[in-house]
């Protein structure tokens, strides 16, 4: 049996609901495990996730990416849900985030595993940082980038402009359901507000996905925004 690569999205704490995940798939010590980022913050165990995350694979998500911009700022000028993650942090837990990459590329799967997106007819060594952190609705060749529910008109999500040669795997947008499309795979499906946490396991490509045990963070419904095909995105 060939060895495994496993993907999982946007934990935000949800550390229960990672560890049920990975008995679900039967995970092993020959799989290859990597987190598409945003293992902190709004969810019950952030520092859990950290931990499970260094001892497999991750790339920097935004909330990382935020961590550490903000690690030396005075605590009081800080947002309550950040604070709330530093307490629980440690500096090598910060030295470690400081190392992850923005992107990894799987080329015995064709696939690049980034957090958020990337923009068309670039490859991801040559890409905006912003973008792999940050990217939802584009329109190219402009730069900018906006949410689904604040896209002007025109403006639609970045997988519809990516034409590969590589397949996407992705998190950071939350999603009613996983988004697949011939070069993107979108694995956000909004676990702290009470959805469900969701891998992608290649070779195969089968998405496994486990419940929240509890809605952890609320303010998230779907708002009927269909970002590509039926899928929809959280307000």
């Amino acid at each position: 049996m060939s060895r495994r690569t496993i993907v999982i999205g946007d934990l935000h704490g949800c550390y229960d609901e990672a560890v049920e995940l990975l008995g679900k798939v039967g995970a092993t010590s020959s799989d290859r495990i990597i987190f598409a980022g945003d293992l902190v913050d709004r969810g019950p165990k952030r520092r859990e996730c950290v931990e499970l995350a260094m001892r497999h694979e991750a790339i920097l998500g935004n909330h990382e990416e935020k961590h550490l911009q903000q690690r030396h700022r005075a605590d009081e000028r800080l947002h309550p849900d950040h604070l709330e993650t530093r307490r629980v942090l440690q500096p090598g837990h910060y030295d470690w985030m400081a190392r992850l990459p923005r992107y990894l590329r799987l080329p015995e799967h064709n696939a690049i595993v980034v957090h958020a997106g990337m923009l068309p007819d670039i490859p991801v060594e040559k890409q905006d940082p912003y973008h792999l952190l940050h990217a939802q609705c584009i329109r190219p060749p402009a730069s900018k980038s906006y949410w689904p529910s604040k896209a002007p008109h025109g403006w639609t999500f970045w997988t519809h402009h990516w034409k590969g040669p590589e397949r996407v795997i992705f998190g950071h947008t939350v999603f009613d359901a996983p988004l697949v499309t011939e070069h993107a795979v979108g694995i956000d499906t909004g676990c702290v507000y009470g959805r469900s946490l969701t891998a992608v396991v290649l070779p195969t490509w089968e998405l496994v996905s486990v419940p929240a045990r509890s809605t952890y963070r609320g303010g998230k419904d779907v708002a009927r925004i269909p970002v590509h095909g039926d899928v929809s995105v959280f307000s």
